[in-house]
């Protein structure tokens, strides 16, 4: 699904709007990718959002999340 199709569906569903505080850095990281991809920060912060719940999901179905790195080594991603 890319940016257009997610603001179409997030159209459709009911939207509250919120304010976090946030480390300076993680504001900055954020920024920068928005900026990096064209997006907006809030599309950004909303995809990270969506790839936590992924992560949780799986987790609590008892399902694993690997990592391949460029020698072909699998490695579990833990979540802290």
């Amino acid at each position: 699904m890319n940016s257009e199709d997610d603001r179409k569906s997030e159209q459709k569903e009911e939207v509250k709007k919120v304010t976090v505080n946030l480390p300076k850095n993680e504001v900055q990281f954020l920024q920068r990718v928005a900026k990096q991809e064209n997006l907006s920060f809030t599309d950004v912060l909303r995809r990270s959002i969506r790839s936590e719940k992924f992560f949780v999901e799986n987790e609590n179905s008892g399902k694993k999340i690997l990592v391949q790195s460029d020698d072909n080594e699998l490695r579990e991603i833990w979540r802290r």
